[in-house]
């Protein structure tokens, strides 16, 4: 009884978090303030290239300062600066200062994606409960989900000057980082900042990366996990998408929230098959990704059942992926490995803009998901034929990974 009641206050203060991390009413309205503020579209789109730039070029060191600090620590530093990013646009409102926010951000993005992803998995393995793990994934992009619907709200306040939606925003993140601090980890002995001390780092990312590489489970679903989440994302051209199939303007905000829901119902029920063979899993990618195809040809708004269908296949399909790479990633490596990930996640983000942009420039956006769903067929094939079933029956987070020299002097597994 009591490790339930321990289990439900971690999992009430780790929703509780990413609540408050993702209820931010600048959403909205922070492009709006900088073009307010002399940005071109050019300029713009340099900004969020920046916030791009600053996940993946950090995370080395950010992977470093989280072994250094601990999680908890490295996710409260990665809030201070992303409080810090908000409240700089609003003193210091030019190029060079948004830049340094969106960097900032960024940066904040990468102790996200290292230190908060690694606890998360961490501390569910430490309470015996990593089976459960897909289901609170999809609880997570729930909240995450309902919190950005919410966020969507800010512009409505603008009645009220944008420096209060800043301080609502610094705010949430303050209540975000309360809550990460309510959480008592188990996962790591106490003499660990002892250990970091004496570690190698670069050796040690050499390590991460040669067990990501050798180990074909890891390798295999970390590139298909990124693959996935990556190629099927339209959630930035929602908007102009909206008006092309003929939507007035007024109404373009709901094609962002019938995606949002329809992710939201392929997030919440994603767990329930999270046994099922993996040719079904890899079927299911071509399937959705034909859903776009469907989508980009019919291109009006009865053919909106097709990208809802698509956003919720593809939801389920990521939470899927990433709960079995995780299940892959030795604990001592958990964190290296996910350092990888997200610099791969930022660089394929880049890529998939590219073909976005590729299909602009031909005149229309049904091209680009056109182009988008064809490449998502093809790695779903790909999944099937070279994947296969060859990392069946092996999701245990227990199992030997690769046997090396861990940099403190110590055999690791």
């Amino acid at each position: 009884m009591k490790k339930k009641s321990s289990l439900r206050r971690f999992l009430a203060n780790i929703y509780a978090y990413i609540f408050f991390n993702k209820l931010l009413l600048l959403t909205p309205v922070y492009a709006v303030f900088m073009q307010e503020h002399g940005m071109s579209d050019m300029a713009l789109s340099a900004l969020f290239i920046i916030l791009s730039v600053g996940t993946f070029m950090c995370q080395i060191p950010v992977t470093w300062i989280t072994n250094k600090l601990g999680q908890k620590n490295a996710i409260n530093l990665g809030q201070v600066l992303k409080a810090f990013a908000f409240a700089l646009w609003l003193i210091w409102p030019t190029f060079w200062g948004f830049a340094i926010g969106m960097f900032l951000w960024g940066v904040q993005c990468a102790f996200f994606n290292v230190a908060f992803e690694g606890m998360l998995y961490d501390e569910l393995r430490a309470r015996r409960h990593h089976d459960i793990y897909a289901r609170v994934l999809g609880m997570r992009y729930n909240v995450s989900a309902v919190a950005a619907a919410l966020s969507a709200f800010g512009s409505l306040l603008m009645f009220v000057g944008y420096e209060w939606i800043t301080i609502a925003s610094l705010i949430s993140v303050a209540i975000s980082m309360i809550c990460i601090n309510r959480i008592e980890l188990r996962a790591r002995p106490k003499t660990a900042p002892r250990r970091v001390r004496k570690t190698n780092f670069m050796k040690l990312f050499r390590t991460g990366t040669r067990i990501c590489i050798q180990t074909p489970c890891i390798f295999l679903m970390l590139t298909l996990t990124l693959l996935v989440s990556n190629i099927c994302y339209l959630d930035d051209y929602l908007s102009p998408i909206g008006v092309e199939i003929g939507l007035p303007i007024v109404y373009v905000g709901l094609v962002q929230f019938f995606a949002l829901g329809c992710s939201v119902l392929g997030q919440t029920f994603a767990h329930r098959f999270k046994s099922v063979p993996d040719w079904i899993l890899y079927s299911t990618i071509c399937l959705a990704g034909g859903l776009y195809m469907v989508f980009a040809m019919s291109y009006n708004v009865a053919g909106l059942w097709a990208l809802g269908a698509a956003y919720a296949l593809f939801a389920a399909i990521f939470i899927l992926l990433y709960s079995r790479f995780q299940d892959f990633l030795p604990s001592s490596y958990r964190s290296v490995i996910l350092s990888l990930y997200s610099i791969g996640d930022n660089l394929i983000y880049v890529v998939t803009c590219l073909l976005i942009g590729l299909g602009g420039t031909m005149g229309s956006w049904r091209y680009s998901i056109f182009i988008l769903g064809a490449i998502i067929v093809l790695i779903g094939l790909w999944a099937l034929m070279f994947i296969k079933n060859r990392c069946a029956n092996q999701y245990n987070p227990n199992m030997r990974i690769l046997k090396t020299t861990h940099p403190t002097g110590n055999d690791i597994v």
